[in-house]
């Protein structure tokens, strides 16, 4: 008797991941996606594409506590938003350290990732910059800091195109996108045709995930909004 092949076929997924290493919502949203990612491992491939958004576009770098001051316009504003993003990145298992943090324009270290076609150091050189960022202190302004933390992580036959007109272009164009989608970040985008905003919960990315694997209408809609981060600040 001849044995019967069973081949079984998943969905795809294609997931558009625009974020920022400034942005205090990104790395909490980017746990919870990938949670969201591994508990449907089997059932749906998720193939993910990040995109580079700048929330503080030409502004020097500067003490992270004193720009969220400047936000809220009050140190209550401020550190009722500190402390919900701390809550919720130990949840996360992420430790922010609003004492060494520091904001300004994250152009460098989105060109230190897309120096990188490989989609395995990719996410090697991004989880080290946002820990680098939000946790250890150090400089991701710096150039010979980002390409140290990229050696780190073992990334050691890559040429970082700090000043390529080609990737900044492409950080320009991927801002662009976003643009014409939702306002500020964390965002993602299933499919060409729904969004999620914000650090949502692990659920709603699975719901999320599971729709955009089934027949989605042609419109694009928004399917809810959680905390994230703007050009005119964060929400908490």
């Amino acid at each position: 008797m001849a044995l019967m092949e069973i081949v079984i076929v998943m969905k795809i997924v294609k997931v558009e991941v625009w974020s920022d290493f400034v942005c205090p919502w990104c790395w909490i949203a980017k746990k919870r996606f990938e949670k969201a990612v591994t508990s449907l491992a089997g059932r749906v491939q998720v193939v993910v594409t990040n995109k580079a958004y700048r929330l503080a576009k030409g502004v020097r770098p500067m003490d992270y506590k004193s720009a969220l001051h400047q936000k809220f316009g009050s140190a209550t504003g401020a550190d009722q938003m500190m402390a919900a993003v701390s809550t919720n990145g130990l949840l996360e298992g992420l430790v922010y350290n609003f004492d060494t943090m520091r904001f300004g324009d994250t152009t460098v270290a989105h060109a230190l990732i897309k120096s990188s076609s490989s989609p395995v150091v990719t996410e090697l050189m991004t989880e080290r910059v946002y820990k680098a960022a939000t946790t250890d202190g150090l400089d991701i302004f710096d150039k010979d800091v980002l390409a140290s933390l990229a050696k780190e992580v073992g990334v050691t036959d890559t040429r970082f195109e700090f000043d390529s007109a080609r990737i900044a272009a492409e950080i320009e164009r991927d801002e662009m996108e976003a643009s014409r989608i939702a306002n500020g970040v964390p965002l993602f985008l299933f499919n060409d045709k729904v969004y999620l905003s914000g650090a949502q919960e692990v659920g709603v990315f699975e719901r999320a995930i599971l729709d955009a694997a089934r027949e989605m209408p042609e419109a694009m809609s928004g399917a809810g909004e959680g905390e994230n981060c703007g050009i005119d600040g964060c929400t908490h």
